[in-house]
């Protein structure tokens, strides 16, 4: 914005309490939930993920280097 004065400084806008509140409490906790979780999931359940978003029985098999056998079984006692 330019005035008569010269160039005048635009000021910030103005924070939401509850705005800094999620942006830097509950944001921060609800991804370290998500980082535990995913580096606690158990090999069944990585199995069971990554076939529901398509991934083949294969191509599980080979990232967790198992058996497609096992793979298999897995899904079957789901």
């Amino acid at each position: 914005m330019i005035r008569a004065g010269g160039f005048h400084r635009l000021s910030p806008p103005a924070t939401n309490p509850m705005t800094t509140f999620i942006t830097f409490v509950l944001f921060p906790l609800l991804l370290l939930v998500a980082v535990v979780l995913w580096l606690t999931e158990s090999r069944e359940q990585r199995i069971r993920r990554w076939h529901k978003t398509g991934v083949s029985q294969r191509e599980i098999a080979r990232r967790l280097d198992v058996s497609r056998y096992f793979v298999s079984k897995t899904l079957a006692a789901a």
